[in-house]
């Protein structure tokens, strides 16, 4: 397998010089440039998803933005498959990619974002995760100046797509499931945070839900936390037939806190995420395929940057019950 030093040799030039041609630094004379790019072809040497995408002309770079949600207690798998997803795809797009969490930039304008980005040589951005209370990236999106994909809020533009499940009507399909499954006449239904798009449309459909069924119902923004949730149910609980929850991680805070008051109430959760298998008992659920959503990310993302027109893409989703017996190997 050839070196970077057999391509610095073959195209007569130095170490660091194949270096800045890979990453596409500007200071490189387009002679020199094309010298390098045939030592590379001629000696089949790929050393990264840069050196790939840029030797296929293509050359471009997305940033993965991830929120960072500091309620929750319990290792984040549903980021995990977001990277995965787009990481693992991205390979086959030739597009080379690069994580970028919230906590790095918080605090920022959009001017310094957008400097950041600059300085990264994006091309386009996915967001994971992103909230009302993002203002700054929400204003980069609407100044167009990449190319974007937001995964779980329904914000479109000229060149911003979004990818996500239908979660008003997910929530609407599983509390309906719920309330007539156990003819549960009052609910307490466990919301995400006050400032999240998904809050909202999740709160929307068990809202639709109750209306339509003549159910009570008592919402507590639980913020998407299992501790937060616990505490909730301790308080509410006794003055309810079932407890809906926004996501699973509430789900599996809501059956401690049902437990720590040795009391019985059937829970539902939303996301079935792998964790919900742990907890020794069995929760009907809202599965989305966090991994394929990523995919999908990156596919509109790369039709973007094409030129493409943007997307509204809505995901398949399913209802199912998740136990120990599923999760284990």
């Amino acid at each position: 397998m050839a070196s970077i030093n057999d391509v610095a040799k073959k195209a007569g030039v130095g170490v660091s010089t194949v270096s800045k041609v890979l990453n596409n630094y500007n200071n490189i004379s387009d002679a020199t440039r094309a010298k390098v790019l045939a030592a590379v072809e001629e000696l089949n040497y790929v050393p990264n998803s840069i050196a790939s995408a840029l030797s296929s002309k293509q050359g471009k770079r997305v940033a993965l933005v991830i929120f960072i949600n500091n309620h929750r207690q319990a290792i984040d798998e549903i980021n995990m498959q977001y990277l995965f997803g787009a990481m693992n795809h991205s390979k086959e797009l030739k597009i080379e990619v690069i994580p970028v969490f919230s906590n790095l930039l918080e605090g920022k304008n959009a001017k310094e974002i957008l400097q950041h980005f600059n300085s990264l040589r994006v091309s386009a951005v996915i967001y994971y995760g992103l909230s009302k209370e993002a203002v700054s990236y929400k204003e980069l999106i609407d100044m167009d100046v990449f190319p974007s994909v937001v995964v779980d809020a329904p914000i479109i533009g000229p060149r911003t797509s979004y990818v996500m499940v239908d979660h008003e009507t997910a929530q609407y399909d599983i509390a309906v499931k719920m309330i007539k499954r156990h003819k549960a006449k009052r609910i307490l239904y466990l919301a995400g945070r006050r400032d999240g798009y998904v809050t909202d449309l999740r709160m929307q459909g068990v809202v639709n839900a109750c209306d339509e069924l003549g159910v009570t119902m008592n919402a507590q923004y639980a913020n998407f936390s299992e501790k937060r949730a616990r505490e909730l149910v301790k308080q509410h609980a006794l003055k309810s037939d079932l407890v809906i929850c926004a996501s699973d991680l509430t789900a599996i805070g809501a059956v401690h806190g049902l437990k720590e008051i040795e009391e019985f109430r059937p829970v539902c959760g939303f996301d079935g995420i792998t964790l919900l298998g742990y907890i020794n008992y069995k929760i009907d659920t809202v599965r989305q395929d966090f991994y394929q959503v990523s995919v999908n990310a990156m596919n509109a993302v790369s039709r973007l940057l094409q030129g493409n027109p943007s997307e509204e893409i809505l995901m398949d989703y399913e209802l199912t019950t998740i136990s120990y017996d599923d999760v284990i190997m």
